[in-house]
């Protein structure tokens, strides 16, 4: 494993033309703009792009660990996810149980690690947790391993809603199962929640999609992405459900098309889909307009956002992890903040530990209110931090913010 850094040009391919810039980054990249103005709002084209790491194998699953502040993949060759702590230094994470190969990756509300194991280990989905860097040592949780006595194919990629329920895309990939006999009739979408190996698993897209791939929610959880790979590895759809109340989903249309195939995708804050494309990141509005893409000349397998404001744009593929810095955070940057009236004192709630975030007060909203840190200390129950404040006749209002 090796770092390279270098001089380069960044090129920007506008309509009308091509602008050079000479700057110093980590590899030539360049940009298509299709919508300048949602372009600009997104990206700075004069941002240093890094290749944080030279790593030539099979690498999946990026994802940022806020307590360490490092990012976390998979490396589905040797069995073991990596540890990258940037800029550059590059480390085992946690050797895997034999034949897990580990896949998506995803933090839970309480940063819980939740992987796709598509190994001969057994084809599951599970938690890691208490991992002593750089050996197999650690708690692996088993949380689901079936539907209806059938084994899942090939799990593969994940998300987390902020109930709690897991989703989850069973998609053939990397097992060398194929439909029927002792595994699922079909390629499928499910979720469940977490309850140690006894969770009720729930097929929740069954139709309309032949190959799912990449998943994941708005920042609001009204709408569910899912790629569709197709059959043959011919397509390169991200579909878009509606999300009800009860955690169905109905519709079912083509939101987006990639270049190449959605493997792994992310939504801003904002609501926009950043999708791996082939040699590439692909930017769509919520609408499903291409805003542009971020060239980077080399196969991108998955992406996440990290950093400690979310607003560096990870990538991990054969045989490069790189980092980009972008004008906009990740939506894994929100946090819910509940509140309930207990018994005449006033309760507000969010998910524990919500490492990097602190909750403030305010007399006031608007672009004069004056936020300060409240310095009382929940407690955690559940799951979550729980905080009472006395009641009072005078308006106090609440948020959650990162350091």
């Amino acid at each position: 494993m090796s770092s390279k850094m270098g001089s380069m040009r960044l090129r920007v391919l506008l309509p009308g033309g091509l602008i050079v810039f000479a700057i110093q980054i980590a590899g030539a990249v360049q940009f298509q703009i299709s919508d300048p103005v949602e372009f600009s709002k997104i990206i700075d084209t004069n941002a240093v792009f890094t290749t944080n790491a030279t790593y030539n194998y099979q690498i999946e699953g990026a994802v940022w660990i806020p307590n360490g502040q490092f990012l976390v993949f998979s490396d589905m060759a040797n069995n073991k996810l990596k540890k990258l702590a940037p800029p550059t230094t590059l480390s085992d994470y946690f050797l895997e149980p034999s034949g897990a190969k580990y896949n998506g990756n995803i933090l839970d509300g309480q940063e819980g690690l939740i992987s796709c194991e598509s190994g001969s280990g057994g084809f599951k989905v599970v938690m890691t947790t208490s991992v002593v860097v750089g050996t197999s040592t650690g708690a692996v949780v088993t949380l689901v391993t079936n539907y209806n006595n059938l084994k899942f194919i090939s799990p593969n990629d994940v998300c987390v809603k902020s109930d709690g329920s897991v989703w989850f895309t069973d998609t053939g990939s990397d097992s060398g199962a194929s439909p029927g006999g002792q595994y699922q009739p079909g390629y499928y979408v499910y979720r469940f929640c977490e309850t140690n190996g006894s969770a009720t698993v729930v097929p929740v897209i069954i139709n309309g999609i032949q190959r799912p791939n990449g998943i994941c929610f708005s920042p609001d959880e009204t709408k569910l992405y899912v790629a569709d790979d197709g059959i043959n590895w011919n397509k390169g759809t991200i579909m878009v459900y509606n999300v009800t109340s009860s955690n169905s989903v109905t519709g079912g249309r083509t939101n987006c098309t990639v270049s190449g195939f959605a493997d792994g995708f992310r939504c801003d804050v904002d609501g926009r889909i950043w999708s791996t494309a082939g040699d590439g990141v692909e930017i769509f509005a919520p609408d499903g307009h291409l805003i542009g893409k971020i060239l980077m000349g080399r196969q991108i397998n998955n992406l996440c956002f990290g950093g400690p404001a979310y607003q560096t744009l990870f990538t991990v593929g054969q045989p490069n992890v790189c980092s980009f810095p972008v004008l906009v955070a990740g939506a894994v940057s929100v946090r819910k903040l509940a509140a309930c009236n207990n018994g005449g004192r006033f309760m507000v709630s969010w998910p524990a530990p919500s490492t990097g975030f602190n909750l403030q007060t305010s007399d006031s909203l608007g672009a004069q209110a004056a936020w300060t840190n409240v310095t009382d200390l929940p407690q955690v129950t559940n799951g979550l931090n729980q905080l009472g404040l006395s009641t009072t006749n005078a308006a106090k209002y609440f948020r959650l913010r990162l350091n």
